[in-house]
């Protein structure tokens, strides 16, 4: 469930609230991301956090492994960039900067916490994928069984690259930026994933991966 919009302290009565142009509803992430910097438009804020919220709750969900806390952190990004709009500058993509901003709070908590699961940052790409919806068919909760179990003995950072790829839908330059590596290292690790995966389940049903 999608929680509410973080509490703000000014008054929406004041903030733009149309994020319509040329007659059309926009939907992209970056221009609703311009919008809300650059002209207060609240309506886009919205539109922001209620398009991006879940997937960004699953990713930190993937780091700190409780739910509640992923919510809280993921509300907590969004109010810093609705109260901070005015001095935050983008350098990349906004999606990028949605996640980085997730995995930067994310880590941030796990170093103030010094939970025992978590003595090392690194084992944050140790979580099993939970993204695929389950299947009616036996036959395809079997290979979504067997594709996890693949993907979970995957080394740690192939295995974040290729979740971040497949389950959270991130293009190439914005896992990049994500994760501070280059380009080309994503592209490596996605082919060593891919590569990896056909080997453990040899023949079975990798046109559905």
């Amino acid at each position: 469930m999608i929680k509410p919009l973080p509490l703000l302290k000014e008054s929406k009565t004041h903030l733009r609230v149309s994020y319509k142009k040329g007659g059309e509803t926009a939907t992209d992430i970056d221009y609703l991301l311009s919008r809300v910097l650059q002209h207060d438009d609240y309506g886009a804020f919205e539109k922001l956090f209620h398009s991006n919220y879940s997937p960004l709750r699953n990713f930190s969900k993937r780091l700190v492994k409780i739910n509640e806390v992923a919510e809280e952190l993921v509300s907590e990004v969004f109010y810093k960039i609705w109260c901070y709009r005015k001095r935050i500058v983008i350098s990349s993509s906004a999606k990028s900067y949605l996640y980085t901003s997730v995995r930067n709070i994310s880590f941030d908590y796990l170093r103030k916490e010094k939970h025992s699961l978590w003595t090392n940052l690194e084992d944050a790409a140790f979580v099993s994928s939970d993204s695929m919806d389950p299947h009616k068919n036996a036959e395809f909760a079997e290979l979504q069984t067997k594709v996890d179990l693949a993907v979970a003995k995957l080394p740690r950072q192939c295995r974040l690259v290729f979740q971040l790829s497949r389950d959270e839908g991130m293009k190439y330059n914005d896992i990049a930026d994500t994760l501070c590596l280059s380009v080309k290292t994503i592209e490596t690790q996605i082919g060593r994933a891919l590569k990896s995966l056909r080997t453990s389940l040899k023949n079975d049903y990798l046109h559905r991966l």
